[in-house]
């Protein structure tokens, strides 16, 4: 195992104040899920294909008892100290749970527990080190669920995986039992099955209700493959606290669990509404100074999901969803037995992926952001669809999703899915073009469940419509699959021709000028008028790589006019939009003809000519409402960051964008909001550092109603400013704004794995990646299986692209290049302005390294494709 520095270890040791919200997901990439906190209890069940904040399954655990002689030393549940609030957490019902009713009965507060623990999290894996004097020995805890980038079957397997080491620190042998509890998930009528089965030993549970609808059935499955183990299929019914009464004095005293079976239905209902729990324990015998590990799965299997936030009224339509991992494995027995039959494959490459990330050369406040905000990927944000397509959510309510349907302009700031799983990410390109394409070409931003139900019924926005068209060029580079690309490229002309159709009510850019000039919606929620660079810069990128592509698939005309119409725009933003040092907005916000073109438009449901007005229009301040005007918005060359990170050739003066960039960090980062005025959501307070979603520097003036949001601090934003400063290398004005950002997130203050905006976990914090592939300056064109870096600095880096990942160290005169799972047929690898290419394409796999020396612009390697440790 990689050994971090002493820095790395410091910063993803949590314990004390920085223990405090600490909540770890586990579960598989559009599986659903669970998570661990720091005291290693069970929280967030989010199984049911819905999100399951602040829930918990019954009183589901781990606990160990040591014994000597016939006599219990100490028994204990493998928790920390209660971190809730002792008047009372989120319970389900009136009496007994809840806020005035105490600490929550189900975290177990109220049973003996460690007077300690410490949490190592460097995901994709949480390590818990248990300690209290109390106890004759030592426990330590290890949580993680396969996430192996490239590989999305493994990655959404829908298991959680444990392994509990005890070490026997005394004088004398020692037995030990280490009890696994779990709760049937919603479910008081339970029928619990064990099995002893290939060497694992599995509780499987399932619901005894005769006539449950499709989206409710389900089971889940607690294993083990120890060699002794006692199974314990059903807690006690009674009443009131009667299962976990009788279940801590039977798990508490001498000797073995007591076999307890129900061959019948339950008939009286808990009056806690709490589910049914089984025990599966091992027991084992250490010697003094011994050590031994022992493995536990939970698993769970609820294949049908359901449309519960609307109806949906399209004739024909199945109003739920089939999942992925139903198609895959064929109940939650299955995939832990997978889990446990594979278990050293699947630890590996996840260790494996976790050591190359986190042992880096990346600084550490880089590798914080990457990795907490990649866990967003095992959370119910994300789901997997009938035939593995991937779909989102923006965040999640605390029972529910936040706005629906892989919203474009949110979800093209992630730059996760890309790198790590690209099969996955286009995944959302196929689905997009195909249902979300309407017939005049504009692309909707929220694609509707079930596939083919419907279109969302707002106009295009326009971000989310030309960053479609920007990450299928970017996702044809990473793939280097040029027939996919030639699929979708009529929906790609459709999509650029309609910025200039007569059919588009927002009136783009009718007279085909290259800049946008119409009415257009954005991730603010609201409306732009006329020109302005941010979203005129995304479709200026657009255009460029729609030209690219154009000419890639032989449409030449097409491809020269997107040229002339990008080159044209790009002139009139750097020639007309750039002011006070950075790009703005160009638009006189006392002309009230610029909305009143549109109020009759189409498009905008339920609003008629008189609202459009009133919502756009100020009387009293003789202004338009909700516009930049002259002030420095954090996005306002977006299109030029997504340029940059497909590879496409800059295409706005490098000497602006530098002055923008420069511009957005002096006036919008603030050091400390202790004086900051916000009225919008407070993601940032006090003396936490952020970036402000826009601001209005000395001598400009600020509209009457600006753009909403304005005043806020937003992660996502966050991430893509400080990519592009270090991508332009503002190395420290970039990591500024990285560690502000996860100061806020250090556990003391907020929880390190949620960040969070409209909702938690939300996927735009996912453009975290983009400050590895910054740091490391990573350039991809797998079509011709080219890769390359242009470092920050010396040192070793990690990359992912194409179906392989591994590191790169670069040292003065030298560069090896190591794959350490997957593939890569490399043709041309380059090193900033140096380049080698090769005679014949090398195959890499898992192990492979190529060496090479460099010297000036010249690079020649020296070792072919040599094998190391993979």
């Amino acid at each position: 195992m990689t050994v971090l520095s002493k820095l790395d270890n410091e910063r993803f040791v949590y314990q004390g104040e920085r223990s405090r919200y600490l909540t770890f997901p586990l579960g598989g990439i559009g599986a659903g899920g669970f998570a661990i906190t720091g005291a290693g209890r069970l929280v967030d069940w989010s199984i049911r294909n819905r999100p399951g904040l602040q829930t918990s399954n019954g009183y589901s655990h781990f606990a160990i008892k040591a014994e000597r002689d016939g006599k219990v030393l100490d028994a204990r549940v493998l928790n920390g100290p209660y971190e809730g609030d002792p008047t009372g957490s989120p319970g389900m019902r009136r009496f007994f749970d809840g806020y005035g009713w105490g600490a929550n009965r189900n975290a177990l507060a109220g049973v003996p527990h460690f007077e300690s623990s410490v949490m190592t999290g460097r995901f994709p894996v949480a390590d818990i080190a248990f300690s209290d004097a109390r106890f004759p020995g030592t426990v330590g805890l290890t949580a993680f669920s396969p996430f192996i980038p490239t590989n999305d079957r493994d990655s959404s397997l829908p298991v959680a995986m444990f392994e509990i080491t005890v070490t026997n620190d005394g004088d004398a042998p020692t037995d030990y039992t280490l009890g696994a509890t779990l709760g049937n998930h919603g479910c008081q009528n339970g029928r619990h099955a064990f099995t002893d089965q290939a060497g694992v030993r599995s509780l499987r549970l399932t619901s005894a209700e005769p006539d449950l609808a499709e989206p409710e059935r389900g089971d889940l499955t607690i294993a083990t493959d120890a060699d002794d183990v006692d199974h314990m299929d059903y807690h006690f019914r009674g009443q009131w606290f009667d299962d976990l009464n009788l279940f801590w004095r039977e798990f508490s005293q001498p000797g073995r669990l007591p076999a307890r079976h129900y061959d019948r239905p339950r008939s009286n209902r808990n009056m806690f509404d709490q589910p049914e729990h089984g025990t599966i324990a091992a027991r084992l015998t250490l010697a003094p100074g011994e050590s031994r590990t022992v493995r536990f799965a939970i698993g769970w299997h609820f294949p049908q999901g359901a449309v519960y936030w609307h109806q949906q009224a399209t004739e024909g339509a199945t109003a739920g969803w089939r999942n992925y991992y139903a198609s895959q494995w064929a109940d939650s027995a299955a995939a832990v037995v997978d889990a446990f039959g594979r278990w050293d494959e699947l630890r590996d490459a996840t260790f494996a992926f976790r050591d190359a990330l986190f042992s880096s050369d990346l600084p550490v406040d880089i590798v914080d952001a990457a990795a907490g905000t990649m866990a967003i990927l095992r959370t119910a944000t994300v789901l997997r669809l009938d035939n593995g397509e991937l779909w989102g959510w923006e965040g999640q309510f605390k029972d529910g999703g936040s706005c629906e349907g892989s919203c474009t302009h949110v979800w093209n700031y992630q730059q996760t899915v890309p790198y790590l799983f690209p099969a996955l990410e286009r995944s959302l390109r196929d689905t997009e073009f195909a249902y979300n394409q309407l017939p005049n070409g504009g692309l909707t931003f929220r694609q509707m469940l079930p596939l083919g139900s419907g279109f969302f019924p707002l106009n295009p926005c326009a971000d989310g419509h030309f960053g479609a068209v920007i990450k299928t060029y970017r996702d044809w580079k990473i793939s280097g699959d040029t027939d996919w690309l030639r699929g979708h490229w009529p929906n790609i002309r459709a999509a650029m021709e309609y910025a200039w159709s007569p059919d588009n009510p927002d009136q783009w850019d009718p007279e085909q000028t290259g800049i946008l000039w119409g009415r257009q919606h954005h991730t603010l929620d609201m409306e732009l008028f006329g020109p302005n660079s941010w979203l005129s810069s995304m479709y200026v990128a657009a255009l460029r790589a729609a030209a690219a592509m154009g000419e890639a698939l032989g449409d030449a005309d097409f491809a020269a006019l997107c040229e002339r119409l990008g080159k044209a725009g790009a002139a009139w933003i750097n020639d007309e939009l750039f002011a006070n040092g950075y790009f703005v907005q160009k638009l006189d916000l006392g002309d009230r003809s610029q909305v009143e073109r549109f109020a009759g438009a189409s498009g905008k449901v339920g609003v008629i000519a008189d609202d459009f007005m009133q919502t756009y229009w100020s009387d009293e301040h003789g202004e338009i409402k909700y516009q930049f005007g002259l002030g420095c918005a954090s996005d306002q060359i977006l299109g030029q960051w997504h340029a940059d990170l497909a590879g496409l050739d800059p295409f706005l003066d490098p000497e602006k964008v530098a002055s923008a960039l420069k511009a957005i960090h002096t006036h919008n980062f603030r050091p400390s909001l202790v004086d900051h005025f916000n009225p919008c959501r407070v993601y940032a307070l006090e003396e936490d550092a952020g970036l402000l979603i826009a601001d209005w520097p000395e001598g400009t003036e600020k509209p009457a109603v600006p753009a909403p949001y304005s005043e806020e601090v937003w992660t996502g934003i966050e991430y893509a400013v400080a990519s592009h400063l270090i991508h332009h290398s503002f190395i420290e004005e970039g990591l500024d704004i990285v560690r502000g950002a996860r100061a806020r997130h250090d556990g003391s203050r907020r929880n390190p794995w949620n960040e969070f905006e409209c909702g938690s976990y939300y996927a735009r914090s996912m453009s975290a990646y983009a400050l590895v592939n910054a740091w490391s300056g990573l350039h991809y064109d797998l079509t011709g299986g080219e890769i390359g870096f242009a470092p920050k600095a010396l040192g070793r880096f990690f990359w992912s692209i194409g179906e392989a990942w591994g590191d790169v160290s670069v040292a003065a005169g030298a560069v090896e290049l190591r794959v350490l799972y997957g593939r890569l047929d490399l043709a041309r690898f380059t090193l900033g302005k140096a380049h080698h290419s090769f005679d014949q394409p090398q195959q890499l796999t898992a192990g492979s390294i190529i060496a090479f020396t460099l010297d000036n612009e010249n690079i020649q390697p020296i070792q072919e494709v040599g094998h190391g440790p993979a």
